[in-house]
């Protein structure tokens, strides 16, 4: 690992215990085992190290959800898909995750756009799959596709304060029962 994988890896975790206001550039120097001035030769301030966090979450979940949207054609299945793929992003880097959803307001106004834009295709791509299944009628026409979305995002979410890999479910049995009762509930009960 080069030494600015090292000041992302260290920085993610100071800010996810710390929090992005508790940590501090001397705190990530000591981390990594370098001067804070050093720190200077590798980023420009403390938020370009969490706009790069941001991004190198949502980039990662966006271009899955993409790849899922080309190859999977059935709505049903894409949304299942789509929650197999948001979980396992959710768990597979916990401290990240909490980042991506604690303290997008840390950021400025044009990072947090770009956030904000990428947050807004993986909502935009689940509903569309909520209409097409609606316009297919494998789901009622009453489902309100925004609700729905913000439903299935909420729920995933929660799981980075609650899940352990060392737990009683895998992830996959996680992403697996949210995706039957997610896909039930849209049906009206039959999954």
């Amino acid at each position: 690992m080069n030494r600015l994988d090292l000041i992302y890896s260290a920085a993610t975790r100071l800010f996810s215990e710390k929090g992005y206001r508790g940590a501090s550039l001397q705190d990530l120097a000591q981390e990594v085992g370098i001067r804070k001035a050093s720190l200077y030769h590798y980023v420009t301030n403390k938020e370009e190290l969490l706009y790069h966090i941001f991004l190198n979450v949502g980039e990662r979940i966006q271009i899955q959800f993409l790849k899922i949207r080309k190859d999977c054609p059935h709505p049903l299945e894409r949304i299942r898909r789509f929650i197999e793929c948001y979980l396992s992003f959710v768990v597979t880097d916990i401290p990240a995750f909490q980042i991506f959803l604690t303290e997008k307001k840390e950021l400025i106004p044009q990072h947090r756009e770009r956030v904000e834009a990428i947050c807004d295709l993986l909502n935009s791509l689940m509903k569309e799959a909520i209409v097409q299944a609606k316009r297919e009628g494998l789901v009622p026409e009453d489902v309100r596709e925004d609700l729905a979305t913000l439903f299935i995002f909420g729920a995933c979410n929660w799981a980075v304060g609650w899940f352990s890999p060392r737990g009683k479910y895998s992830i996959e049995d996680v992403a697996d029962y949210y995706a039957s009762l997610f896909i039930g509930g849209l049906r009206g009960g039959e999954e």
